[in-house]
């Protein structure tokens, strides 16, 4: 692995963050129109109780949409340069595979590797926090080794 890596994986987590935004606005888009076509009837707590799961549904899709665009500014402003230590934008290795130290985006594949995108914040993450190759650090009981670092 190396930077060429890292810089091509930073670019497809930000096409699948721009896919999930598309998907989003089409979601609330559909809800409004949802809405829109909702008429009150005769039966005003059927028109109500669909109202407000439609709103429901909404402020859902609305709260992750938030999320997905903290989450890209973070992508956006991690660096790809090549790291030493483990911290925002490393690329570890570890004995449970890759992972990408840059927000909570979960696993992607690229490359044929499989890479979890994690958040500086996450436990795992502030345990490995400044170590380097070859470290060996107590994770929930269990000793993880750090085996490479990029």
């Amino acid at each position: 692995m190396d930077s060429t890596f890292k810089t091509g994986l930073k670019k497809a987590v930000l096409d699948l963050i721009s896919e999930k935004k598309a998907d989003f606005e089409s979601q609330l888009l559909a809800l409004q129109e949802a809405s829109n076509a909702d008429t009150k009837s005769s039966m005003g707590d059927k028109y109500e109780t669909g109202r407000e799961s439609i709103n429901q549904s909404r402020g859902l899709v609305e709260k992750q949409k938030v999320l997905l665009d903290r989450n890209e500014k973070m992508i956006e402003q991690t660096s790809v340069d090549p790291s030493s230590i483990v911290t925002t934008g490393a690329l570890v290795k570890i004995p449970l595979g890759w992972i990408w130290i840059a927000a909570s985006m979960g696993k992607i594949t690229f490359k044929d590797t499989d890479v979890q995108v994690v958040s500086a914040d996450s436990p795992l993450v502030l345990a490995l926090k400044g170590k380097k190759v070859g470290d060996k650090v107590d994770f929930r009981g269990s000793f993880t080794e750090i085996l490479e670092v990029v």
